[in-house]
């Protein structure tokens, strides 16, 4: 650990991602840390920490700055985000817009690209995406096309976009057929996550980036598993900003654990997908109404009892993916009603990891570690035996 001045006098500790290292954070300090992305954006997090921001930005010397946020963020952080901003003789231009699944679509991105251009953005500009995963893939899919590249900076302010969905380079929208099917790998300038954005979450939306943070342990680290069984015993709202800010913490180094070994995603870092060609599924056809971690707890269950039956694990690991997700976290694992297996199977067909040999799935050898039959860490399955669990499992 190496504690770091910058030019501007903006102080940060340097931390690595090793497992089994413990990090405490106290409220306004910042640590940066390497994402081993490609590119690799620094990660500057921490708890109250907006107020370095301004010279974050300042750093990197831009004739404009555009803020896009949606309404609700704007009202209840707006002020505190750009606070620091005059004092870095910096000019900021406000631009809001949806920040939903229904949303994320090619109407709302030529629409921000087109205010955005209005705007007079150019090359020595920089946009800040302020929200959820939605809208940071706008900005950031927006941030690729204008001028074939413009500087962004990710601020996102859910548990999920903190811990998660911006760890990756992902810039996406919808289509009709499916979800995060057309996108590109876009890298912002550097990652900016302060947990005090996250306070005002509601309860489900921690509860969805909490699920991401247990499959890492389903894939990678036994240990975090155990973590998140105790951890969870306290109720969710009964969090202080310390305790989001641990936990945090923990579930972005055992991503960027992985990270560091497949900054690509497409050996290793495929791992990262288990349960998800069952909960977009969902989450595609629902438009949203589930959550993305809802969704992929239930596919993880999902994929859980496939492994089981095609013989990988246990029953005991099964029903402690029910244990965990159903009575732990209190989460609803049943197939929505209105979503029939017909439907599932036909936009898993469509999904996004579709290969030339179809549908693959990425399942357990034991907790802590996936199959990897044909060195990309996904199994070929047979479609009826997919049908056959979805029927199972709609029927529960």
């Amino acid at each position: 650990m190496t504690t770091l001045t910058t030019s501007s006098s903006i102080s940060f500790r340097e931390i690595s991602s090793e497992p089994g290292v413990s990090h405490l954070l106290a409220a306004g300090e910042m640590v940066r840390l390497k994402t081993h992305l490609i590119p690799d954006p620094p990660y500057y997090f921490g708890n109250r920490i907006t107020g370095q921001l301004g010279g974050l930005i300042k750093e990197q010397n831009p004739d404009r700055v555009y803020l896009v946020t949606n309404q609700m963020l704007l009202d209840l952080y707006g002020a505190e985000l750009q606070k620091s901003f005059p004092e870095n003789n910096l000019n900021v231009t406000v631009i809001t817009i949806e920040d939903t699944e229904e949303t994320k679509t090619f109407k709302t991105l030529e629409h921000l690209c087109e205010t955005l251009v209005g705007q007079n953005v150019s090359k020595a500009s920089l946009v800040i995406g302020f929200g959820g995963g939605c809208l940071t893939n706008i900005v950031g899919l927006a941030s690729a096309m204008i001028f074939r590249g413009i500087r962004y900076v990710e601020i996102p302010t859910t548990l999920m976009g903190v811990t998660d969905s911006s760890l990756s380079n992902k810039q996406a929208v919808n289509g009709r057929h499916g979800k995060n099917q057309f996108g590109v790998y876009y890298g912002p300038v550097f990652l900016f996550g302060d947990t005090q954005f996250l306070m005002s979450e509601p309860v489900g939306g921690k509860k969805s980036a909490i699920v991401e943070g247990i499959k890492n342990g389903w894939i990678s680290d036994p240990s975090l598993v155990d973590y998140f069984e105790a951890k969870l015993q306290t109720d969710l709202k009964d969090y202080t900003e310390q305790d989001i800010t641990e936990l945090s913490l923990k579930i972005i180094l055992s991503k960027l654990e992985i990270l560091k070994a497949d900054p690509t995603e497409k050996k290793l870092g495929m791992i990262l997908e288990y349960g998800h060609t069952f909960g977009h599924a969902m989450e595609f056809i629902t438009k949203g109404a589930i959550t993305h971690g809802m969704a992929v707890a239930k596919g993880m269950c999902i994929a859980a009892e496939l492994g089981n039956r095609l013989g990988y694990i246990s029953r005991e690991v099964v029903d402690r993916h029910y244990r965990i997700f159903g009575e732990t976290l209190g989460l609803d694992l049943n197939i929505p009603a209105n979503v029939s297996v017909e439907e599932m199977l036909h936009v898993m067909v469509s999904d996004n990891k579709k290969t030339l040999g179809g549908t693959k799935f990425v399942l357990l050898e034991r907790v802590g570690k996936c199959l990897n039959p044909d060195g990309d860490y996904q199994v070929k399955v047979p479609a009826e035996i997919v049908k056959a669990i979805l029927d199972e499992y709609k029927q529960r």
